[in-house]
């Protein structure tokens, strides 16, 4: 009987030394996954904001080489800039319906599982994209209230200065501007107008002072007396026409950024490696292509070459900042309330990309079939990029599941298909 004890004993004894170096290995497995995963996140951010950064900058090289902003240039640059820029509207508007906004109501179905949300009667996915929107248009025009004012005072300033320098023979033509200088403002106080509206005026003001600066030079030669006054003239439109270019881009960044700071956030919680890789392609190729499109639309705005670059590097830069929020909160545990926030903000992006697609892009340019076909290249580019990864299901639902229950049950839904 002490034998059969003392082998007994035994037995448990390599059995509880088995088991273990069972958990042992377990564990270093797990943090062999946990440093691979880590690796691939920082690998992500790195690539992410880089690349976004080379393709930003690319137009503005591209712009010299084929000269789109000489005013001499052909129409075909134009057509060129203008089927970019709708090329971007259709891969932002495949983004928003085919991939925003079914995660985000997924991400609110897990959250009404859970006893996070409560059970609504209407569609709350589409309601905060409909708030997003009327937000953003809310704030945009404000901008323009102000702008508009700003430009009548520049305007009324500037024909009472030429009517006095350019003299009699000036005067008619003085007359014709304000004529048409105040239908205008007429028009802005009668309704509303556009942001692409506001660039046209813009650069067409900006032509009226060129030209009025040559007949008050012409008109000073012939009239020395009044060689001073000319010189007041352009820093106005200067001045003004970067204003508005400038509030323009920062309004378009913006929108795209807080878009890309949660899509940072979905790679940054998720919970294996092949799934960091997965989300990380699926992210980077419309990132990229709006990287490049936001540059072309800051060069069509006349922005300032160092504005742009802060925009660009704003916009570069939030996707990886996602990422890193993503692995603080991937290690720790998000609380109810920043789950709930974080849907609530997915939802007003995505509303303001809306605002960005249809005011912004596509009712600006006017180039028929052409721009058809740009927007719907556009689309299915993206959703065939969203096909071939697979990334159907959402990965949203990464900040309500557990590490593990998220992993078992994303690898279960690869299998399945």
């Amino acid at each position: 009987m002490e034998v059969n004890s003392t082998t007994l004993v035994n037995l448990l004894g390599v059995g509880r030394a088995d088991d273990h170096d069972h958990d042992h290995d377990h564990d270093d497995h797990e943090e062999d996954e946990t440093e691979s995963i880590v690796f691939a996140k920082c690998t992500a951010m790195f690539v992410l904001f880089f690349v976004s950064m080379v393709c930003g900058m690319a137009p503005f090289k591209l712009a010299q080489w084929f000269k789109w902003t000489d005013k001499a240039a052909d129409a075909k640059a134009t057509l060129l800039v203008s089927l970019l820029l709708s090329f971007g509207g259709g891969a932002l508007l495949c983004t928003t319906f085919q991939h925003l906004l079914p995660e985000i109501n997924e991400t609110i179905l897990h959250l009404t599982e859970a006893g996070l949300m409560p059970q609504l009667s209407f569609s709350l996915g589409e309601f905060l994209m409909c708030a997003g929107f009327f937000i953003i248009y809310f704030v945009e025009e404000l901008v323009h209230l102000y702008l508009h004012r700003h430009e009548r005072k520049m305007n009324d300033a500037k024909i009472n200065e030429l009517e006095v320098a350019g003299g009699a023979i000036m005067r008619g033509t003085h007359a014709r501007e304000s004529i048409i200088m105040r239908k205008k403002n007429s028009e802005i106080r009668n309704g509303s107008i556009s942001t692409a509206d506001l660039i046209s005026n813009d650069l067409e003001n900006q032509k009226r002072g060129i030209a009025t600066e040559t007949e008050v030079v012409r008109s000073s030669s012939q009239h020395p007396h009044d060689h001073h006054v000319h010189h007041h003239i352009p820093p106005t439109d200067i001045d003004d026409g970067n204003l508005v270019s400038s509030i323009r881009g920062l309004l378009i960044v913006l929108a795209l950024s807080v878009h890309e700071l949660f899509e940072g956030l979905a790679v940054g919680l998720e919970g294996s490696t092949s799934t960091v890789w997965l989300m990380f392609g699926a992210v980077s190729a419309h990132k990229f292509v709006i990287a490049f499109c936001v540059g072309v639309e800051l060069i069509v705005a006349r922005t300032k070459f160092w504005l742009a670059v802060a925009y660009i590097f704003t916009y570069s830069v939030v996707s990886p900042m996602g990422i890193g929020i993503g692995i603080l909160l991937s290690n720790g545990s998000a609380s109810d309330s920043t789950q709930v926030v974080s849907v609530v903000l997915q939802g007003l992006a995505s509303g303001t990309l809306l605002y960005v697609i249809f005011f912004e892009v596509l009712s600006k340019e006017r180039s028929g079939l052409w721009q058809y076909l740009a927007v719907f290249v556009g689309f299915f580019f993206m959703f065939g990029i969203k096909f071939l990864t697979g990334h159907g299901h959402s990965h949203s639902h990464a900040v309500v599941d557990g590490g593990d229950d998220h992993d078992h049950d994303h690898d279960h839904d690869h299998d399945s298909h």
